[in-house]
This record gives C-alpha cells, structure tokens and sequence, in this order.
C-alpha cells in the first residue's frame, strides 16, 4: 500500500468503528413533548385530581296509616263465614307502602277473659292472617284493650305477631320494655316507633304516658336521637268526639317539640282531623279500619298515605272508605258519599288551622319541612 493513502484508510476505519459502536445503543420508551401549542390555543389545564361527587338524592319514606283495627265479635263472625281476605280485599291493593301502620284493637289468644258483648275482646289467633294479607308490617298493641284477655293473652297476641312476620310498638313481652323505641330501616332511613295510650281512665297497658310529661319529653328525645324519623302513637281522647280534646292537642305539641317527626292517633272511633305543627303533622284520630259499630260517621272512615322526603317534609292523602255491615271491612264509597267524607274531614282540618285540597276523589295537604331558624328547631334543639 502506498504510503500516502494509509492515513485515509485509518481514519475510515475509526469512524465506522464508532457507527458500529452507536448501532447496539438501547431504543427510547418513553419521550416529553416540549412542542409550544398551536397558535390559539392555551395550554392544556392538568387533569382534576379526583372528580367531585354528585350529592345524593334525598331519602323518601311511604307510610300508609289505619285506625282501629277488631278481629273479634261480628267481625270475627264475618271471618269465619268468609274469609280472612275478604275482610280487606277490596282496599288492601290501595295500602302498599314501604311500611304499613295500624292500631291492633283485639288481642289474638286462645285462653283468658273473653266476653265481646261488654267489650272484652280476644281473637282468634288465626285471624292474624287479616293483617298479613293487607301488608301490614307493624301496628301499635299499647291500647285499653291488649290486657283483655290477662297476661298469658297478652304474651300469646304478640308470639302471634312475631310468628307472623309482624312488627309492633307499645308492648313488649318484657312488658317493663313496652314503651321502648322499635326502629325499622326502610330505604337507608332508620324510621323509630313508640306508642302509648293516654286515657281519662285506668287501663292494664304497660305503655302508658307518664304523669310526669318532663319524663315522657325526655323519653321522646332520647328515642329521636337513635333514628332519624321518629313516629309516636297515641290511643287517646274522647270516644266519637270529632274534634281533639284540649290534652290530645297539648300532648301532641309537646311531643313534637320534644323531637317526634309525626303523630298518629286513634282510640275515638271516628275521624278527627290534622293538625300541621312547626312543619309535622299530627293525625289526630284515623277512625276505623275493621270494627262492627253502628252505620255512621263510625263506619265512615280512611286512611292515610303519607310521604316524607328529606329536606322537604311530608305529603299527605286521605283516601275516605267505608265500613259495611256486609263485610264489618274497607271498601271505597261510592263517589257521593266519598265526597260526603271529604267535605266533612276538610272542615276537620280547617278547624286546627291547616288547609287542604281535593284532587281525584283524596284530600290533600302538605307539611313542608320547617325552616332551620323555626320555632320547632329551637324547641327540638333545647330538647336534646
């Protein structure tokens, strides 16, 4: 080889010694971009760090309510001629509900007193089927009949009830427990129960309103505070009056703002009407549900739909019924008397101060919830 062209030929061979060399270097996996954005446009904003949740839609509760409900004498009768569900066939489509209320008149035992034509009731166990069929799913027991039949009846009527899938407040069987809180959850709500009967005379039940009503305002909040709807039944006032006595209204008020959500009475046979206190409404007496009295204003009756929304309040409807000596049941009135009962419950209500309307054959009304800054809240506060 020349001597001149030795120099050319190292330096060719250095470099593609050095090409080879970069050829084995690893392949990039991941790269930044660091382009400017096109004319116009900002820069992307960084992504949100967690999305903000939708707030939850507010809780409902269905409750339907009935008065007084007697399995017992001519409706016992009745049962037994026909059936258990012809007793409620023809308005027990009509309750559903989330939860479906009624105050139990009759206990359902196989022993104890039992004399019907002097108001001793005791029913025929079997007759629980009744309130099955009509889904109801609790009822109040605290009532100057549940001791009728002596303490082993007592103790039968709500084994009865427990076989039955039915829940119920005002008894218990430790009966020294008759006036503790039953909570029910419905719809992620924990709804609370009490009942209590509050009579002008001496009755055997164990759930009964303390003399003392500072101890039964500290019963009441106490139970508010482990639910968050918290619902007291009264078997009180005058019987076949159709008005509130003075101490149902008084009683009523102070259970409110003890804490009490909502007020269902019964005891009078009849209708009496409803009353909206500090946005809570109180039913002063449903009438009859199953009874064998005379035709009347006895035997012309309803019931009650009520639905809660939270943060809103309640809706009520009243949906008039009768009770025929045919069937000693409900069954919706023809439409002249229907209107008959609506016209005489709206004036009811009028009466305590609270408005309603008419809209395809209910009443209705409406109880907003009260404002934060409301008497109700203050009072409902300083119970707690």
């Amino acid at each position: 080889m020349k001597a001149h062209l030795r120099p050319v030929l190292l330096a060719c061979g250095i470099l593609l010694l050095l090409a080879g060399c970069r050829g084995h270097q690893p392949v990039a996996t991941a790269t930044i971009s660091t382009a400017a954005p096109a004319p116009g446009l900002a820069p992307a904003a960084p992504a949100a760090a967690t999305a903000t949740a939708a707030p939850a839609p507010p809780r409902t509760l269905k409750l339907t309510a009935v008065g007084d409900i007697m399995l017992d004498r001519k409706v016992g009768q009745m049962i037994a001629a026909h059936s258990c569900n012809y007793i409620v066939e023809q308005v027990a489509p009509d309750l559903a509900a989330d939860l479906i209320f009624a105050n139990l008149e009759s206990p359902l035992s196989t022993v104890g007193s039992h004399d019907p034509s002097n108001c001793v009731f005791r029913a025929n166990p079997a007759y629980v089927k009744v309130l099955t069929l009509a889904g109801f799913n609790i009822v109040s027991f605290a009532n100057n009949h549940c001791t009728d039949p002596g303490a082993e009846g007592y103790q039968q009527t709500l084994q009865h009830l427990d076989d039955a899938g039915i829940k119920y407040c005002g008894a218990a069987h430790d009966r020294s427990q008759a006036s503790w809180l039953r909570i029910m959850t419905v719809r992620g709500l924990k709804v609370g129960f009490l009942a209590f009967t509050d009579l002008d005379f001496e009755v055997g039940c164990p759930s009964r309103v303390s003399s003392d009503l500072s101890k039964h305002r500290a019963l009441i909040a106490a139970a508010k505070n482990k639910c968050d709807l918290l619902v007291v039944s009264y078997h009180w006032g005058t019987e076949y009056h159709e008005q509130p006595t003075d101490r149902q209204r008084h009683l009523a008020h102070v259970t409110i703002d003890a804490g009490a959500d909502l007020i269902l009475g019964h005891h009078p046979h009849v209708l009496e009407g409803i009353e909206v206190y500090h946005g809570h409404p109180i039913v002063y007496s449903m009438g009859n549900f199953i009874f064998d009295q005379r035709p009347g204003i006895k035997m012309e009756s309803a019931f009650f739909r009520l639905l809660y929304t939270e943060g809103q309040g309640w809706t009520v409807k009243v949906v008039p019924i009768v009770l025929p000596a045919t069937r000693y049941g409900p069954e919706h009135p023809p439409a002249e008397q229907r209107d008959a009962i609506l016209h005489r419950y709206a004036g009811y209500c009028q009466a305590l101060g609270t408005q309603t309307r008419t809209e395809s054959g209910v009443l209705l009304l409406s109880a907003p919830a009260p404002a934060a800054s409301s008497p109700s809240s203050t009072a409902r506060a300083s119970a707690h």
